[in-house]
């Protein structure tokens, strides 16, 4: 089963809000800040940020109101096609985009000759953001606009129900399944973790210490992948797999169901990920922080002069108005 519907809405309301402000704030930064935006890591969570927003403001608020009313948004046909095409190109977009992010970084660090000239700069790295970007967006439109599906629209469910035309093609539903996400989620653990270990392993080898202030960024944006990944996809992506290739929903849908609705907290947390692994994020925000405290505390209320008439005489008092 899954959640508590009241549950789901609380828990994705208190993070939806924060994360829409932390991913403007991060957006913002990327692109205006030339030190962001020259730095070749920096352009494939530019790409994720953009998608995070646009799925926190679609289909994010759609799945919220769901959760409230128990039916979606608008009962219509091309809604709720609308709204599953929007979920799955979204959320794929994201994942695949991770684990390139992955790749990537082993390329940056230890293949730097990969970049040395515009050719290779195009091929290993503006191409790949250009594919992962694209590709969701056209397998899922031909499968849910294009290939036939007579799985009926349920106003009451999510998504309407109309998830379920991917498992109509058992080929078409086991591609997605692995290619689509079995395969992104392992690479992004196991190569986020196999750099930890690449980087430790030569300064080892060289006879230097690792040194943790340059890696820092590094290892807490790799710890934040993989957790986030490990404790919330993990466990939905290995049964969502086991029920592609048979297995019997009587086996674990209950936690099947809470896991699905977990995954979504990905999304959510994406924008705290970035601002918390970047230490220029961190001191931008607490800046802004203390600024808006100092502004809270220059426009306190202060005390105004009254006046009273005693006999012949004027006298000045202050009083405080509140």
């Amino acid at each position: 089963m899954s959640l508590p519907a009241v549950v789901t809405f609380w828990l994705y309301l208190i993070f939806l809000i924060p994360s829409i402000i932390f991913c403007i704030f991060c957006l913002y930064y990327f692109l205006t800040d030339s030190r962001f935006r020259k730095a070749l890591y920096n352009h494939v969570f530019v790409i994720i940020l953009f998608f995070t927003l646009f799925y926190e403001l679609t289909d994010i608020i759609w799945f919220i109101y769901y959760s409230h009313t128990g039916i979606v948004l608008s009962s219509t046909p091309m809604f709720c096609l609308i709204w599953i095409y929007v979920d799955y190109s979204g959320y794929v977009t994201i994942l695949l985009l991770m684990s390139w992010a992955a790749i990537e970084r082993h390329i940056l660090i230890f293949h730097q000759n990969c970049m040395a000239t515009l050719v290779k700069r195009f091929l290993f790295h503006y191409l790949p953001l250009i594919v992962f970007s694209i590709y969701p967006f056209i397998f899922y439109f031909v499968v849910f606009f294009v290939m036939p599906c007579d799985v009926p629209f349920n106003y009451k469910k999510q998504r309407c129900g109309h998830g379920f035309c991917l498992f109509n093609n058992t080929l078409v539903g086991t591609w997605d399944a692995i290619a689509d996400y079995i395969v992104p989620v392992f690479i992004t653990i196991i190569l986020s973790i196999a750099l930890i270990i690449r980087v430790w392993y030569i300064k080892y080898r060289n006879g230097q210490r690792f040194q943790w202030k340059r890696y820092k960024k590094m290892t807490v944006q790799l710890i934040s992948i993989s957790f986030l990944y490990f404790v919330l996809y993990l466990p939905f992506l290995i049964l969502n797999t086991a029920y592609t290739a048979g297995l019997s929903t009587d086996i674990g849908f209950d936690f099947f169901g809470t896991s699905a609705d977990l995954s979504y907290l990905i999304v959510l947390f994406i924008p705290f990920m970035c601002t918390i692994s970047s230490p220029e994020l961190r001191r931008k925000f607490q800046k802004i922080t203390r600024t808006c405290r100092r502004s809270r505390r220059i426009v306190a209320p202060a005390p105004l002069p009254v006046y009273h008439l005693r006999r012949d005489r004027v006298v000045k008092r202050t009083s405080s108005i509140h």
